[in-house]
Parts: C-alpha cells; structure tokens; sequence
C-alpha cells in the first residue's frame, strides 16, 4: 500500500513529533528531578547551616531542651515551613531534643554514613538531613531534620502532566495543522531543547513567553525554576564567598596574634602554626609543620611534653599548664601552655597557645634573691638602729635631767630676782618708818626737857602730839606696806616651793604677781592693767600658775619693750562654757617676726643668749598650760603690733602622777 506524502509526511511528522515530545518529556523529567534533587540538597544545606548558627548558643552551653516546646509550636503546621522534624542526638546516640513527626527508621545511607558535614537521603516525599552539631564541652553531636518535598513533586508531576497534555494536544494539532504549526513549533521546541541543555549543563537563562498555549506553560516553569535555580546558586555563591572572608580573617588575626599559636591533630602532627611561633622559638615554618612535636627541638625533658599530653586527655582541655622548654641559643625556659579543641575539615584538631614565661620566672628568681639580701640588710641596719637608740635613750635621760636641772635654776633664778625685788622696794617703806623713829625720838627728848624746864605750854603739847600722830600715822603705813608685800612675797614663795594643789581665786594671784613686779615695772616706766574678775576660782596648782605668769611679765620686760622707754601690759581673765577660762596676757611692744613666734615654744631658744635670756621661760609656760593645768596656749603677735598670749584651762586640773 502506497502511502501519499502528505500521509508520509505526516506519519513522518507525528513518528517525528512522537519522538520528540517523547524526548522531551523524558529529558524533562530527567531536568526536573535533577533540579528538585539539587535544590533540595542546597536546601538542607542551607537549613543545616541556619539551624546550627540557631541550635549552637543553646548546644555549647548544654540548653537544647529549653527549645522543645519552641520547636514543637513551629513544627505543628506543616504549612508554617519545609521543615518536618528535628532529631538531635549527643555523641553516644541519646536523644536532647526532638520535635515534629520523627520518622520510624533512617535512611540506610544516613545509618551508615560516618559524621562529617552535610549529608540527604530522599524517602518519598521527605527529604532527610543529617548534620554534626557542636555541644557542651566540644561534644558534637548529630542533628536530624526531614524537609518536605511535596511541594517540588507536585510541581514536577504538575509540569510533567501538563507537558504531556501539551505534547499528545500538539500532536494532535500537528496533524491537523502541520503546515501552520510546525516552523513555530518546531522553533519553540528548539527553544525549549536548548534550554534544558542549558539548564543541565549549568547555564541559567530566560525564554520568551508567548503563544498561549501549553508550551508557554512549559517556558513558564521553566524560567521559573531557572530563576529560583539561579537565587539560590547566587545565595550560595554569597555563602561561599563569606565563609572565605571569615577563613582569610580567622587567618590573618591567627598569623597577626602575637601569642605564639599552633593546630596540630589528634596524634600531634603540626597542622599549622603562626609568625609568633618563628619570632619567639626560632624555628622556620617549614620544619614544623607535619612533624609531631616531640620531634622538634622545642621540649627540655621529652618527659614535658607527655605530661602535658597526659593533662589533656585525662581533661580535654590545658589550662596555663607550665613546662620547661629549650630556647633559642640553648637556653633553657619557662612557657604556660592552653589548648582548645576545634573541627579542621570535618576531622578534630588542637590549638596550642604557648606563652613564654622566662623573663617573669627569671624577674621573679631575681627578686626572692634581692629579698634576701635585703632582709640581711635590714637584720644588719635593725641591729645597728637598736644600739642607736640605746645611745639616744642614753643621751635623751642626760638631756632630760639637765634640763630638769635648768628648768629648776630658772625656777630659782625667777624667784632670786623676786627677792631682789622685793628687798629693793621694802627699802622704802623701812626707810620712812626708820626715818620717822628716828625724828620722833629726837622730839620725845625735846618734850622731855621742856616738861623738866617746867616751860611746857599747851601749845607746845598740842604741837608735840600732832607731830607724834604724823610720825607713828607714816610708820603704820610704811610698815604696813612691808607688811602687805612680804605677805605677797612669801604666798608666791610658798606656792612656788611647794607647788600644792588647791582652792584659790585667779584674781588673788594675778594681784600678788603684780605687787612683786611693781618695782620692776615702775623703774621701766610699763603700767600694768589687772582685769580679773573677783568671782574666778580655780582647783589647781597654785605655784604652776604663779610661774606661768612670772615668765610672761619677765618676758615681756626682757623683749617687747627693746628699745622704749614706756609701755603697758594687761591681764584679763573671762570664763568660757564648759567650765573653762580664758586668760589673756598681752603687750603693745614691739612684737615679733613668724621665725620666732615658730620657735618660741622651743626650749633653749631666745634671742637675748648671753644677755640673760636661758630659752626656758616659754617653755616652761607651755608645759605647766598643756601638762599641769590640762590646757591650750596660742600666740598671737606681728611686728610693730604687740604681742597677745591666749590660754585656755579648766577650772578644775586633770590629776598629776
């Protein structure tokens, strides 16, 4: 049977466009699970590495099972995500967390497959992952996840039928419409060819859409996928890209550090080591990486080496463990050593930090010695200072009776000058009555003779009693002011001999004081102003404060009036609350400068040595205020302004041993 060559033709073109619809619907499901196989292999690697950047916080520090229910809630709908389950086991196979509908049994491959990165096994409509996830105390563990591949199925069998249906209506039209259909047709299909070849081999592009037809759904899914192909080839590319950048950091900060640093293995082959290695132990790169480190010329003893070692596995982990090496020039040292675990291309690895401690442990040796020696130093300097003090204490007892001694002799000395005092104004007062005796004997032995003349008349009687009453009138008063100054005198004698405690009033003394000095006063042409109130009584020492203020008027006398010929002291008393008195003794000499009014308490100090000044009256003032009467002394003076001692003290004296 002869066919015509439309019928040919168009048996030749439908065997023609069955083998071509054929071809592409199988080179299309070939593509299409390709495509779904490595997108969801890129999938579950992207998943993997989400979910350990998520999971490790929690892992290293060994609190996974807080994010069960987390997990749970997100895996309730399987609309929310891809992900179906999550499975993480420690390193013996224990289960710390799971979540979702955990599959009865595991992939063969997934079983048997040793942990070192990423691996997928596709079971129906489930893809399987298997990843290794870091925990507490560098433990790594297994993390188990199933993503859902229903969607990229569906999609590939929507395709599948939806070419086949475009294939078996093509061929139908073409039969019809071979004529019409097949240049653009055929077009379209060596489009479509050319693109999956593009697409098998890697090259991403676009076709045109257009014809409203099934091919154009085809294109569409195809440019489709291509383009979700592309994003995530481009996403990886970027991952790729960053995880570089991050191992060119972690390599330069690694060669940078100035800690010396090296990553050996398990067995303690040198994997690598920085410049810090090189610059401290001078030993070249070359020569240690591959090596073990017992065979490089580092250890003093090889016996260091494996009790480091030792530490590390009984541990896991050196922490500043100390150990005797060989420098460079043989010169033994001291390093501190820590460790780190990590993982190296999916294989464990070590890194070392070595830090060398010979120049500290040699500081450290130096300074015990030097503290020796200065211990010795100070037994010998402790010794010599004990036989220095045992001099000084000597010498400070000598010191201290000689100026008891002079404080006495200035006691002495003060109380001389009172006696001359007062003989020189007793002189007066004797004078006159001596003087009115006298006359008053002569005008007795006259009276006598005129009465034994029998010429006495009564006005010569009259005038011979009023010159009586005038004689005897001045020999009262001048011996009773002998009288009342000696009185004076020995009071202050008395007091000052024999310094007893007891009742007196302030205003009694100051007077007494006054009286003694008034010869003294009067030749120097120096009033004295007394401003005590009569109602001050004191519980003290009598003679400690006659002292006081013998010092301060001899003083004054001595100093404040150096080249006047007049002048005025006062002396004033109030008292303060608390059962205290101020008593105030001042002068308008001629002051002085801050040197002195420094030093004026000092004892042996004065400006007038070898003029009659000993230095001792201002410090006897100051001991008998602050020691004796339990008080205070301030001086306020400047030059051309005169001079003003200010003492507080109690009312009553603290008792004196």
């Amino acid at each position: 049977m002869k066919l015509s060559l439309r019928a040919k033709f168009l048996l030749l073109s439908a065997f023609v466009q069955a083998v071509v619809v054929a071809l592409l619907i199988g080179n299309s499901l070939r593509l299409m699970t390709n495509a779904v196989s490595r997108n969801g292999d890129r999938v579950a690697h992207e998943y993997a590495v989400n979910l350990n950047l998520t999971l490790t916080p929690y892992a290293s520090s060994g609190r996974l099972p807080e994010l069960r229910t987390y997990w749970s809630e997100m895996l309730s709908d399987p609309r929310d995500s891809f992900l179906r389950y999550i499975v993480i086991l420690d390193a013996s196979g224990e289960t710390i967390l799971e979540a979702g509908e955990r599959p009865d049994f595991m992939p063969e491959s997934l079983r048997q497959a040793q942990l070192g990165g990423v691996r997928t096994a596709v079971d129906g409509n489930l893809l399987h992952a298997q990843a290794p996830l870091l925990l507490k105390d560098n433990q790594v563990g297994t993390l188990h996840f199933g993503l859902s591949t229903s969607d990229l199925v569906a999609a590939r069998d929507d395709v599948l039928s939806q070419g086949g249906l475009i294939a078996v209506l093509g061929f139908a039209l073409a039969l019809l419409l071979f004529f019409l259909l097949t240049r653009g047709v055929g077009q379209r299909l060596g489009a479509l060819a050319r693109h999956s070849e593009k697409l098998a081999e890697g090259q991403f592009s676009e076709l045109p859409e257009g014809g409203g037809d099934e091919l154009e759904v085809v294109t569409h899914s195809l440019n489709l996928m291509s383009a979700a192909l592309r994003e995530r080839i481009a996403q990886l590319e970027q991952s790729q890209r960053r995880l570089r950048e991050s191992e060119e950091r972690f390599r330069t900060l690694f060669d940078m550090t100035p800690l010396p640093l090296t990553v050996s293995d398990q067995e303690g082959h040198i994997i690598g080591a920085n410049q810090a290695v090189v610059r401290t132990f001078g030993t070249p790169l070359h020569e240690l990486i591959g090596k073990r480190s017992d065979t490089v010329q580092f250890w003093a003893d090889p016996g260091e080496r494996q009790r480091v070692w030792d530490v590390f596995a009984k541990h896991g982990v050196v922490q500043g463990e100390l150990a005797h090496v060989m420098l460079p020039g043989q010169r033994p040292g001291q390093v501190a050593i820590w460790s780190s675990s990590l993982m190296l291309d999916g294989r464990r690895a070590i890194i070392w930090a070595i830090l060398d401690l010979t120049q500290e442990m040699d500081a450290k040796r130096e300074l015990r010695e030097l503290n020796d020696a200065l211990e010795t130093r100070v037994r010998e300097r402790s010794a010599a200072l004990e036989q220095a003090n045992r001099d000084l204490s000597s010498a400070l007892e000598t010191l201290q009776r000689t100026q008891h001694d002079l404080i006495a002799s200035e006691k002495m000395a003060s109380l001389g000058s009172l006696v001359a005092g007062i003989a020189h104004e007793l002189n007066t007062p004797i004078g006159n009555s001596l003087l009115a005796s006298t006359a008053l004997t002569d005008r007795v032995e006259e009276f006598q003779q005129t009465v034994a003349d029998g010429s006495i008349r009564r006005s010569t009687l009259n005038h011979h009693l009023d010159e009586v009453q005038m004689a005897c009138g001045l020999i009262s008063n001048s011996l009773q002011k002998a009288a009342d100054l000696i009185a004076s005198f020995k009071q202050i004698a008395v007091d000052q001999t024999n310094d007893q405690r007891r009742h007196f009033r302030l205003q009694s003394v100051a007077l007494d004081t006054t009286a003694t000095y008034t010869p003294r006063l009067r030749r120097s042409a120096i009033q004295m102003q007394v401003e005590v109130p009569a109602e001050l009584e004191l519980d003290s020492y009598p003679g400690s404060l006659y002292q006081v203020f013998n010092n301060l008027i001899n003083n004054a006398l001595l100093h404040a009036f150096e080249g006047r010929n007049c002048g005025k002291l006062w002396l004033s008393a109030r008292a303060l609350p608390g059962q205290q008195l101020e008593i105030v003794f001042r002068d308008d000499g001629v002051g002085m400068s801050d040197e002195v009014k420094r030093r004026i308490f000092d004892p042996f100090f004065t400006t007038k040595m070898g003029n009659g000044g000993t230095g001792l009256g201002m410090n006897i003032v100051y001991n008998i205020v602050t020691g004796v009467m339990g008080g205070r002394i301030v001086i306020d003076s400047t030059l051309g302004a005169g001079t003003t001692v200010r003492m507080v003290v109690p009312t009553t004296s603290p008792q004196r041993e």
